[in-house]
């Protein structure tokens, strides 16, 4: 158990830690429809963006946290969509291009289905991971990245110059660590764990942090690999010097909104790397967020009071939601 003093959990009112998790619970649960994950527009009052990746999330998160080996029906129901749709070189698509298949999505699924393999035993779950990581493995440059994409009709990995970080050889790749690691655990391969080494020494020659949601991808992932003096220099230097006493960490430094996702995922960092206070602070300002809307979902853009902003979209989203899931945990295990 990871401690806290009484005084820095008492900032964040520890009681309300449970129902904050139980109303984002039962939105996460609410997103899948179908068996895939969706965002819930707000202004239009619908759900929209069925998204294999974050389907993976879900998987790992109820897996992660099921009590006595209960997984939600619905958690089950979206592993077998995944089966389904998963391509038969392992690869997963973004969205609904099934043509155009994504390794960061598919390394995402990939931790879903060995979190629930090695929660359930199932077997199917495991193999079907094994072919996410097949197709994993064979994007990776010499240098570590990986290669975004693989184009089904030219046949071809793909990867632009001057894409942004879901089409570049992106450091994101970084966090694909995780599932990398955990499948080798689990099934004993060690060429997942060279892949995982491989990213890592990657992530620490192009980590950046300026937008901060794709950058904690990163981060994420050096952290699983155990190079958390890195991470902590990392959050010091870059994201300690941005982030408002009220919690409030915009997503990039000249933007007047938060990725909340983003937020939330500096502030596990920040918790895991001893940073605690401003982890809470970040806490407290994302349960404003929640607050502002009855769905239990947290919004993927908002501003500096948690309102939600309007200047991409108006959406609500189960990554972020999940993130906020997880950092309630941490904070509930603090002793």
């Amino acid at each position: 158990m990871i401690s806290c003093t009484a005084e820095i959990k008492n900032r964040i009112v520890p009681g309300e830690a449970r129902s904050s998790i139980a109303s984002a619970e039962k939105f996460l649960l609410s997103c899948i429809r179908s068996g895939l994950a969706h965002s819930y527009d707000v202004t239009s009052r619908r759900w929209v963006k069925p998204y294999p990746e974050v389907t993976g999330y879900l998987l790992s998160y109820f897996a992660d946290e099921a009590r006595n080996g209960d997984v939600p029906a619905q958690i089950l129901e979206a592993a077998a969509r995944l089966i389904r749709i998963q391509d038969p070189c392992g690869g997963f698509p973004s969205f609904s291009n099934r043509h155009m298949l994504y390794t960061f999505d598919t390394a995402q699924i990939m931790h879903g289905l060995v979190s629930l393999y090695k929660r359930t035993g199932t077997e199917s779950y495991l193999d079907r991971a094994i072919a996410c990581a097949g197709f994993v493995c064979s994007m990776q440059l010499p240098d570590g990245s990986m290669f975004p994409v693989y184009d089904l009709r030219a046949r071809a990995r793909y990867a632009e110059k001057t894409g942004t970080w879901g089409t570049s050889l992106s450091p994101i790749q970084v966090k694909n660590i995780e599932g990398l690691l955990l499948l080798s655990e689990l099934s004993g391969e060690a060429r997942y764990r060279l892949a995982a080494e491989k990213l890592a020494l990657f992530g620490r020659r192009n980590c950046t942090i300026h937008l901060t949601h794709p950058m904690a991808y990163c981060l994420e992932g050096l952290a699983a690999i155990g190079e958390m003096e890195f991470v902590r220099d990392q959050l010091k230097d870059k994201i300690l010097p941005r982030l408002h006493p009220s919690g409030f960490l915009a997503y990039s430094p000249e933007l007047p909104y938060a990725y909340v996702s983003g937020s939330v995922q500096m502030a596990m960092l920040l918790f895991k790397a001893g940073f605690k206070e401003e982890s809470g602070q970040i806490l407290a300002w994302a349960r404003g967020v929640q607050s502002r809307h009855d769905s239990g979902g947290l919004f993927q853009y908002a501003d500096a009071e948690g309102n939600l902003d309007h200047h991409v979209h108006t959406e609500i989203n189960s990554w972020g939601t999940k993130y906020f899931c997880q950092l309630e945990r941490l904070w509930s295990d603090c002793g």
